[in-house]
């Protein structure tokens, strides 16, 4: 065990020391006595730089931290991107004998983010300033933190549920459209407005109580995130319950009062839904980035499920209340085991051990500060706004194309087949985008590139998918522009690109954002600023695909 980092006074320790004290740990060997003391630079840009004040010893020059016959103070400069990392990595040091510069490099893993001149001791100082605090060096054999172990993949599983959780009801709602128009609104004449429309009232009355509750919980955050969070998915819950007993009981004597219970019931479980995927993402924000992953891949997942779902209750041929209830039961029967696991994950040893990190943290925080002061989202914005753009512009372009534009191309083959008539939207279109976009979300787990500042440019470079669509068979009896792109399986190769890129774009730009704060206690309100734009960039897009509609 090495050695590490001790506060030379009262003050507690916090979040940035645990996440530096992992290199410490890595770079000083463990010695037979105190090592004398340090002192940390925090960079504005959020990296550290540690100055050993070493004597000049033979140990001193053992360890690469000075020469011998000089008393050269030895400096480790470390990026934000690897002190938000989290992981140790071992060092290889360069023998300051043979170096001129005294140079000492780490091996961080080569991931995109950093390079291997990220991290470096050398004689001279940061420049940029900063704030300075002063550190006792001793042996770190019975201090050191380390994370426990997530046993059994728990914590990764249950984050994963409740990524299932926040979208599989609410794409139930969706798939299960011809159950409201053609079933409980069947007897019912076109013309009569809320079954023409309904699919419009559907989107807003889902829209603006997300978006409302998400900006609500944003400027106003809630005193216990926890709380509200459980709240929000036992009403998401409770209301699920009470839609699946609506679809099995008559409903025709009262078709008006259904549709109006049917409206209230979509704008309350997309407001709970709003506090309950930002309360998620705050939650996995004071995580290792891994577990904003999962949940993420777990929102893939659920909508693939519901996909398949769809196709199979086609292809049986079935009645449409039978396969409403069966949607409905399989979102009940998952947020039952969200709630479960929900109570369970607060009581798992990783979950405690990251949250009692982030309550240190705000703790010193408070107490270097005399009074508590809320994160200032002007300051979140601003260090974070290429990936608020990033993911903005990356669901703006996809919702775009998914589902508006998808659902209206038309396969170029005869339409009287049994797969090019019946299965080919259901197929191309729904299966297709979930599937791809939940292979693309397990994409960062391998690899990630391109690197955080360039990201961007591969975002800004799917805007030209847009014009691809447009030019394949969409809308082919109301448009007035040719069709450049004739062939089906070009059209499918346009729309997979355009799947896989959205998963593992969303996936990187959320994993990122929280992790690369100039003050790791502003995680939080950096991921419920992150949802925020998000949904704001499916608002977009939905609305652009009318644009795109009239261009055709």
């Amino acid at each position: 065990m090495g050695a590490q980092l001790r506060v030379a006074d009262s003050r507690p320790p916090n979040l940035r020391l645990h996440k530096l004290n992992k290199f410490v740990t890595t770079l000083l060997p463990e010695s037979q006595s105190a090592m004398g003391s340090a002192e940390v630079n925090w960079d504005p840009e959020g990296g550290a730089e540690i100055r050993f004040l070493g004597n000049g010893d033979s140990a001193n020059h053992k360890h690469g931290f000075g020469s011998p016959s000089r008393s050269h103070n030895g400096y480790i400069s470390l990026s934000r991107e690897e002190l938000s990392d989290g992981k140790v990595y071992r060092p290889t040091a360069s023998d300051t004998e043979h170096h001129n510069h005294h140079h000492f490099h780490l091996s961080p893993k080569r991931n995109g983010y950093t390079s291997m001149d990220d991290i470096k001791l050398s004689n001279g100082p940061h420049q940029n300033g900063g704030s300075k605090e002063k550190y006792e060096i001793s042996k770190g054999e019975d201090d050191v933190d380390v994370a426990p172990k997530d046993k059994w993949m728990l914590v990764l599983i249950i984050f994963a549920l409740h990524g299932v959780g926040t979208l599989l009801p609410w794409n139930c709602f969706i798939t299960a459209e011809a159950y409201f128009t053609e079933h409980k609104f069947g007897n019912l004449s076109n013309d009569v407005e809320y079954k023409d429309k309904f699919v419009s009232y559907l989107g807003l009355c889902g829209f603006l109580p997300n978006v409302t509750f998400l900006a609500v919980a944003l400027f106003f955050p809630p005193k216990s995130n926890r709380v509200m969070t459980f709240i929000g998915l036992f009403i998401m819950m409770l209301l699920f319950i009470l839609t699946t007993f609506l679809a099995v009981i008559d409903t025709s004597g009262w078709p008006g009062a259904f549709f109006a219970i049917t409206m209230a019931t979509i704008v309350i479980f997309n407001g709970a839904g709003a506090v309950y995927q930002s309360g998620m993402f705050a939650l996995a924000a004071k995580l290792p980035a891994t577990y904003t992953q999962s949940y993420i891949v777990g929102q893939g997942l659920g909508g693939t499920f519901v996909a398949i779902l769809a196709i199979l209750s086609l292809a049986a041929a079935g009645d449409l209340q039978r396969a409403a209830v069966g949607y409905f039961l399989c979102a009940v029967f998952v947020l039952i085991l969200a709630v479960v696991t929900y109570c369970i994950l607060f009581h798992l040893p990783l979950v405690r051990y990251y949250l009692r990190l982030a309550e240190q943290l705000v703790t010193s925080t408070s107490s270097s500060h005399h009074t508590y002061r809320p994160p200032p989202l002007w300051k979140i914005f601003k260090e974070i706004k290429l990936q608020i753009f990033n993911i903005w512009l990356t669901f703006a372009v996809s919702l775009t194309i998914f589902p508006p534009m998808m659902v209206d191309v038309v396969s170029t083959h005869d339409q009287s087949h049994w797969f090019w008539g019946t299965y080919f939207t259901p197929v191309t279109c729904f299966l297709l985008f979930n599937l791809l976009d939940f292979v693309g979300s397990l994409l960062p787990a391998w690899f990630k590139w391109p690197s955080r500042h360039r990201t961007w440019i591969i975002v800004v470079c799917r805007i030209l998918l847009i014009p691809l669509v447009m030019f394949c068979n969409y809308r082919p009896d109301r448009r007035s522009l040719p069709v450049l792109f004739y062939n089906d399986f070009v059209y499918i190769i346009i729309v997979s690109i355009m799947s896989i890129s959205n998963g593992y774009l969303k996936t990187i730009i959320m994993m990122d954002a929280p992790k690369h704060l100039s003050n790791p206690e502003w995680a939080s309100k950096a991921a419920a600023m992150m949802v925020f734009f998000l949904v704001l960039g499916i608002f977009s897009g939905i609305q652009f695909s009318m644009v795109v509609a009239f261009l055709v």
